[in-house]
């Protein structure tokens, strides 16, 4: 947002995934460009690192980082708990780690399934469930969920499939509405949004089939970083979105039109 700077001041933002090159990291030098304070965790230590450092030279701002498994709760009690000591909790939550292990269904192992509906679902909620007190307290807040258009549509490639991660990002719709009904009348808003054909390490390394879904998409373009991140620094500021919530934004090209 090229006006967005001080939309964030004073407030916190924590960002899971926040080494992801596409939306994580990008969305994390958002807030903190806009005044926020970050909180950063993601499974890899390198591109974590990068991105913590990356954003406290550009911007100056206070910057935690926290190499964990999203899965893993213990850890997660930590990140909080030292958040919470060091910057006051936390104000405005992504929720973008997730996990997409390729399969059909027949033979899908259910470890996978398992391992997937944990960090792309399950997590959230654990995650929602620990920062929401804080924003209710304040009587303000809140949390952007990262879902996908697979979990309106599934996997396009039957060839492929991708099972688990298409109803955890289906649960993420239903997540984001009940979480809106619950602490709407506290000032506390959750709005979600679901990227379509975003270029990617993981668009890269399947392209040449991606193409033909590239073209059926009326912009006939890839999305790219930024689309997403100023979806999601639009739904988080409540300058520009207070009297939005449980909604669903689809930043896909068109690709995917709700009806």
């Amino acid at each position: 947002m090229a006006d967005a700077e001080g939309d964030f001041a004073g407030q916190v933002a924590l960002v899971t995934g926040g080494g992801g090159a596409t939306i994580g990291g990008p969305t994390a030098l958002a807030f903190a460009r806009a005044g926020a304070d970050v909180v950063i965790c993601d499974f890899h230590a390198r591109r974590l690192g990068e991105w913590a450092t990356r954003i406290r030279d550009e911007t100056g701002r206070r910057v935690l980082d926290f190499h964990l498994d999203i899965g893993d709760r213990p850890s997660v009690d930590t990140m909080l708990e030292v958040a919470g000591r060091e910057l006051g909790g936390v104000d405005i939550l992504i929720c973008n780690a997730a996990e997409n292990i390729l399969g059909k269904i027949l033979d899908y192992d259910p470890a996978d399934w398992d391992r997937t509906i944990d960090v792309s679902l399950s997590a959230n909620f654990y995650l929602a469930r620990h920062v929401l007190p804080h924003m209710v307290q304040n009587r303000r807040g809140a949390i952007v969920n990262i879902a996908s258009i697979a979990g309106w549509v599934g996997d396009p490639n039957p060839d492929r499939g991708e099972p688990a991660y298409s109803v955890a990002k289906a649960g993420m719709f239903a997540l984001t509405r009940n979480i809106a009904a619950e602490v709407g009348p506290h000032g506390v808003r959750c709005n979600c949004v679901a990227p379509g054909l975003i270029w990617s390490r993981f668009v890269e390394k399947y392209e040449p089939e991606m193409r033909k879904f590239r073209e059926a998409t009326p912009l006939r373009r890839y999305g790219a970083s930024d689309d997403v991140v100023e979806a999601i620094l639009f739904l988080a500021c409540e300058r520009r979105s207070g009297f939005i919530t449980g909604e669903t934004i689809n930043v896909s090209g068109g690709y995917y039109m709700r009806p």
